[in-house]
């Protein structure tokens, strides 16, 4: 077995049966995203039919002999011998004196381009309005956000030449992405005059930052793009962040909205070092309080808002009545 056939073999299933990796919820079968309880890895294949993966989580990265050199620590041509022997069936346990034979592998599959083209553009979801986001067709989102046949918010990730390659789906309590599909991000419309851009992980997180900003400063809307990754930022996604951001002028400022977690200020810190490597301006605005996105501010936000209305509809008749007593007196 030569190193080509080596590189070429299903990364994902490899990780799976020697690595104790499975696949997350948020996983797809052209970009399975996979972690063993510590790491997390994001599987490609790419082009030339190598597969490839990268851990967002220790920022390791490379063929299925990376992999190894990385899970087992050990060098280059240990690593290519164990990968031999891993994929041929006929590695040992030594412990268990066991032959591991290897099992089925699933054909990966695309897109389905039929229910792409079953999408249509959205005016109104009921899940959306229940999270509190009502600005989908604002001119910086009309046209963005789609809606499929089970009435779930649908948002498209396009690659660098505009073509849709998948789709983020949400409803409630469900979270997922369209089978087939490649994470890249999500984007808002885009003018000429904008020299503001904000990132978020999710799209919903990104509209709601949105219509808090609209609220602050309405005319901040009429220059800030938006544009969110759902959680992956794979050196493709940076790339393309990179770009989009050049395409700005020089005085574009960046703005980094993430989750206010461990991996929210993970991505932060990269996003940081992107704008640094660019000479851009760069400020971070994570939710004050931990644990929370975007969403759960604006959430909250319009529960304080809707809590003071009450407040003030309940003092109404009693200061009605002090004014009728006044006029008495």
């Amino acid at each position: 077995m030569n190193l080509q056939e080596i590189k070429a073999h299903n990364l994902s299933q490899f990780a799976q049966d020697f690595y104790g990796f499975e696949l997350k919820k948020n996983s797809t079968v052209r970009n399975p995203c996979l972690s063993n309880g510590s790491d997390t890895i994001v599987i490609k294949r790419q082009q030339d039919g190598n597969y490839t993966f990268w851990s967002p989580t220790s920022q390791n990265k490379g063929s299925v002999i990376d992999l190894i050199m990385w899970q087992e620590n050990v060098n280059m041509p240990h690593a290519c011998k164990i990968a031999e022997e891993k994929i041929s069936g006929f590695t040992q346990d030594v412990k268990a004196g066991k032959v591991q034979a290897p099992k089925h592998i699933e054909p990966v599959k695309e897109l389905d381009q039929e229910k792409l083209k079953q999408l249509k553009i959205a005016e109104s979801i009921k899940y959306l309005k229940g999270r509190g986001v009502d600005n989908i067709n604002h001119g910086r989102f009309k046209g963005t956000v789609f809606s499929d046949e089970r009435h779930n918010a649908v948002f498209p990730h396009k690659n660098e030449n505009g073509k849709t390659v998948g789709y983020a789906i949400k409803n409630i309590n469900f979270n997922g992405f369209s089978p087939g599909g490649s994470k890249t991000m999500w984007k808002s419309n885009q003018f000429k005059n904008d020299n503001q851009i904000v990132l978020t992980e999710s799209a919903v997180d990104a509209l709601s930052y949105a219509k808090l900003m609209n609220k602050r400063d309405p005319k901040e809307m009429f220059n800030t793009r938006f544009i969110s990754t759902e959680g992956a930022f794979s050196p493709e996604t940076q790339e393309m962040i990179k770009n989009e951001i050049l395409s700005m002028p020089e005085s574009v400022k960046v703005i980094a909205a993430f989750d206010n977690d461990e991996q929210g200020k993970k991505y932060a810190s990269e996003l940081e070092m992107l704008c640094k490597n660019i000479d851009r301006d760069f400020q971070v605005d994570l939710p004050r309080v931990k644990d929370y996105d975007w969403n759960k501010v604006l959430q909250k936000s319009l529960d304080r808002e809707k809590a003071l209305g009450e407040e003030a509809l309940e003092k109404k008749p009693e200061a009605k009545k002090k004014e009728e007593m006044s006029c008495q007196m």
